[in-house]
């Protein structure tokens, strides 16, 4: 019996490890974009979904197993959109993809989600490669510094008096900074995973609606949260008036239809408002998550019968000026990182010299 429970024991092992190693259907985000793109074009020219799909597998071979796997779900009868994930594209994209099919413009938004994935890949490229030799040369030099403290420093102490320690503070403060390197280090790397554990165990768990309201205290994140909340509802907003939606039909559907937590979670805010009798602009006001404008656009656009066409405009500009936004302020890590690395060689050229300055009356 013991035989036999040891052996169901080692399959369930193995079955488990089977499906650890097994291939990811996960494609690269420069793959998901020309996936996309080259959908668009097939569909255009009046191929159908899986005839695309197909199609594609002769076109991508590299990733014709996750094509295959979305060939086979749609052959079940599952939708695209519901197989994105295990592609490995992002909520975002799957939610818009999704309504834009319940629009009647599924054509149409899947060029318009390629387009957005090229402006982040190219924006994201931008900031790595501005940020990935600085940080190279921070990393070498912290190496640096603590295999002179491991091979440089005792030699050193060993030319330094107790007098001169005492009475010099910049030689006793270098002596000190690179006897507790390994103290300092590891209190900076402590404190970094403290924070992010905390921002994982507890901001991460929070519904998104109250999870926008923490980062809209926080003022070097406060404008990418309002513009960031503010481009998605917009964006849907846009879309489904174009349609020819009524906004409770929309928020209807976003509730119908979970795909989107923030989505789902701030049209039930809206649906309420709205049947309370408060007019669409003053509740978007009420929520403080957006920008002062935007209830602007919607009460212009409700005026000149356009909210669906401003509403697209507004969030299209939203997008771009966020990612430049962020892209300018990433770009300030580059030089407080050479700023670090000006002070980490001075301070192995003032430990190197240290022998000398001191000898001479230092």
């Amino acid at each position: 019996m013991r035989k036999r429970i040891n052996i169901m024991n080692w399959s369930k092992l193995l079955s488990t490890e089977i499906q650890v190693f097994k291939k990811t259907h996960k494609l690269p985000q420069k793959t998901q974009i020309y996936l996309l793109n080259l959908l668009h074009e097939l569909l255009s020219e009046g191929f159908s979904l899986n005839q695309s799909i197909q199609f594609m597998t002769l076109l991508i071979p590299k990733y014709q197993h996750s094509l295959e796997y979305v060939n086979n779900e749609l052959m079940i009868g599952h939708s695209f959109e519901s197989t994105l994930e295990e592609l490995g594209f992002s909520l975002s994209s799957k939610a818009q993809i999704f309504y834009a099919q319940r629009q009647g413009n599924f054509i149409d938004a899947l060029k318009i989600v390629a387009t957005h994935l090229q402006t982040k890949w190219d924006y994201r490229n931008k900031m790595v490669k501005a940020l990935i030799y600085p940080a190279f040369m921070a990393v070498a030099l912290v190496i640096l510094l603590f295999g002179m403290r491991a091979f440089l420093l005792p030699h050193i102490t060993s030319f330094i008096s107790a007098e001169m320690y005492e009475e010099q503070i910049f030689v006793r403060f270098i002596i000190l900074f690179f006897t507790y390197l390994p103290q300092i280090f590891g209190l900076t790397i402590s404190i970094s995973l403290i924070l992010w554990l905390m921002l994982d165990f507890y901001i991460l768990r929070l519904p998104l609606l109250k999870r926008f309201k923490i980062y809209h205290k926080i003022p070097i994140i406060r404008s990418w949260t309002i513009s960031y909340c503010t481009y998605k509802l917009a964006k849907q907003l846009g879309s489904f008036f174009a349609s020819g939606y009524s906004i409770l039909q929309i928020v209807e559907t976003l509730e119908t239809y979970p795909i989107d937590p923030f989505l789902t979670e701030i049209s039930k805010v809206i649906r309420d408002e709205l049947i309370a009798g408060t007019p669409l602009p003053e509740v978007i006001e009420h929520t403080q998550l957006f920008t002062e404008v935007f209830p602007i656009i919607v009460k212009q656009g409700e005026l000149t019968s356009q909210t669906a066409q401003k509403c697209l405009v507004y969030s299209d500009k939203l997008f771009h000026d966020l990612l430049t936004d962020i892209a300018k302020k990433m770009s300030y890590i580059q030089p407080i990182l050479f700023i670090l690395i000006a002070v980490l060689i001075m301070a192995m050229y003032l430990l190197m010299m240290l022998p000398m300055l001191t000898m001479e009356g230092f």
